[in-house]
């Protein structure tokens, strides 16, 4: 039986499937739910990507994908399992299961699961009070049942996340189109927060970079690693910062800053380049 392609039989409850949103409302008053789930994470690896990274170790946006689905679970313990296409799911979990009531399994080739969405996926299945919920990438059990369960009972929930949190990605077709999307994320979750993006479309920003209110970012800038922004900086255009520190008040222009720490109210002469240095005023 392969975990990528499997016929369940269908449960015989009928299953009204909710929108994501009024499951988001409802379970985002009641986080404490996922003090009960332990979540397993499967790490297999997708032959179209070549190389010596594995698929689930390709970095989007300064995280793995294997990352990026983790931040979805917060604080439930989490347990990586590299296994196989080929591999049946019951005998792969099955010696690691905990003592929590819930078990998640969800993998690690889907890089834009949200927490929301996990949330939602585990009210659905504690209201439905289903021992097998399987969604488009992913299961929530009933720990107690999954342990003596021979085979699975249970039909795959159609678009229960719509198209974005469970797509699969398997090559590098699919890698560019998440990273299109989890890039609209950062960019969107730095603007309502009061960062001013001149053009979106020209600018990089990785997944930990913090930056400041009222800054402003000119087109072509490039943020990675753990780069942190202050308060009301001017970034003109054609900076690379990188795992650095931009204190309040400063402005830059066509300069690579790399491992570095340039202090308040400095201005930085265009094309100037620092490496594991500190610039003061």
């Amino acid at each position: 039986m392969g975990i990528l392609s499997m016929d369940f039989e269908t449960e015989t409850e009928t299953i009204d499937i909710e929108s994501i949103d009024t499951l988001w409302a409802r379970s985002a008053q009641k986080e404490q739910i996922d003090d009960d789930v332990a979540v397993i994470v499967l790490k297999i690896h997708h032959p179209a990507f070549s190389g010596s990274t594995r698929s689930y170790d390709m970095s989007i946006c300064g995280k793995t994908m294997t990352e990026w689905v983790e931040l979805a679970f917060d604080k439930c313990p989490v347990l990586e399992i590299e296994t196989t296409q080929q591999a049946d799911i019951l005998e792969t979990i099955r010696p690691y299961l905990s003592d929590k009531k819930y078990t998640a399994v969800f993998y690690a080739d889907t890089p834009l699961l949200q927490r929301r969405t996990f949330l939602s996926c585990l009210d659905f299945a504690q209201t439905k009070r289903m021992n097998v919920c399987k969604f488009e990438r992913g299961y929530i059990f009933v720990t107690d049942y999954i342990r003596t369960a021979e085979r699975l009972y249970s039909s795959t929930l159609p678009n229960f996340a719509g198209q974005q949190d469970f797509m699969l990605v398997c090559d590098m077709d699919t890698l560019a189109q998440a990273e299109a999307i989890l890039k609209k994320r950062i960019i969107d979750f730095h603007l309502q927060h009061g960062v001013q993006i001149l053009d979106t479309t020209w600018v990089s920003i990785d997944a930990d970079v913090v930056i400041g209110k009222n800054t402003v970012i000119y087109p072509n800038n490039v943020l990675q690693g753990k780069t942190k922004i202050g308060d009301n900086v001017v970034l003109q255009v054609g900076n690379t910062i990188i795992n650095s520190q931009i204190d309040d008040n400063c402005r830059l222009m066509h300069s690579v800053i790399v491992s570095s720490k340039i202090t308040q109210n400095s201005d930085i002469a265009p094309f100037t380049y620092i490496e594991k240095g500190i610039m003061k005023k």
